[in-house]
């Protein structure tokens, strides 16, 4: 037990803000912080993976990270950080990297401390040996823990036919108490719920699928307004402002073809 005082001393590395990629982001008050779980949810294709690797590498700072990319290949994450880090087209990055060329961006590429899992349906025992064995070999814990997507995670408990998602409530739990373990951020990402899969309107906390938001500190939809423009709606966060409409939202400028964003762009709706 801990006085309020003492309890500076289990905090450990807990709420300190990860390095910000999005200026935008920071001033609408949402930030990835350690020791939290956060769910980053959108329809198939919107976007949500190439959103939470462009936070991690291109952040101010380098962000150590472990990224279980259980929904995406090697070659697709591969290929879309080389365009994001190089300005490459990803047709130009697919290329280089299914050829031999991709060791002349080695040093580019390795800049960044972050490293995958590429099993494609990982086990709770999976990841937690994966997240051991970066304490073993860097003598810290990763600061920022990917999950995409969290439904591949297997071992989390077994919906019923009443709840066919109340598994997925035991995985946060998990997943929140690695987060407080480790000081790690951990980020699942997860989907939307039916009539949200177009992933071109605002989506409010209840799009999320399962309803499974009691649990983290914080959570983000995403929905394209168009081609070019990637829109960030924080609809729960403990740590700052907040609106579960999904109304309010922070836009970015998005180029699928060269994995960019640019952060020149206001929020929408003034938070």
């Amino acid at each position: 037990m801990y006085t309020l005082s003492q309890s500076v001393r289990a905090r450990g590395d807990s709420g300190e803000p990860l390095p910000e990629a999005f200026k935008s982001m920071g001033r609408a008050g949402t930030q990835y912080i350690r020791g939290q779980l956060s769910l980053t949810v959108a329809g198939g294709g919107t976007g949500k993976s190439a959103y939470t690797l462009a936070r991690i590498i291109k952040a101010a700072k380098p962000i150590p990270a472990i990224y279980f990319s259980a929904d995406s290949s090697a070659d697709i994450q591969l290929s879309r950080a080389l365009s994001m880090l190089t300005g490459l087209r990803m047709d130009e990055s697919k290329e280089i990297v299914r050829g031999e060329r991709i060791y002349d961006y080695a040093d580019t590429l390795d800049q960044n401390p972050i490293r995958f899992n590429y099993n494609a349906s990982p086990s709770v025992a999976d990841v937690e040996r994966t997240v051991s064995a970066w304490y073993e070999l860097y003598n810290e814990d990763a600061h920022m823990i990917v999950l995409d997507n969290i439904t591949n995670i297997r071992g989390g408990g077994a919906g019923n036919e009443e709840d066919p998602f109340s598994g997925l409530e035991s995985l946060m739990d998990w997943a929140n108490d690695m987060a407080r373990v480790t000081g790690a951020h951990v980020a699942g990402l997860h989907h939307t719920t039916g009539p949200h899969n177009n992933g071109d309107s605002p989506i409010p906390m209840n799009g999320v699928k399962g309803q499974i938001t009691r649990v983290p500190a914080l959570v983000l939809t995403l929905h394209k307004p168009d081609e070019s423009t990637l829109a960030v709606s924080t609809v729960k966060n403990r740590a700052g402002r907040s609106d579960s409409s999904g109304n309010t939202f922070v836009e970015l400028g998005f180029d699928g073809s060269t994995m960019t964003f640019t952060d020149d762009a206001f929020s929408s709706v003034a938070y």
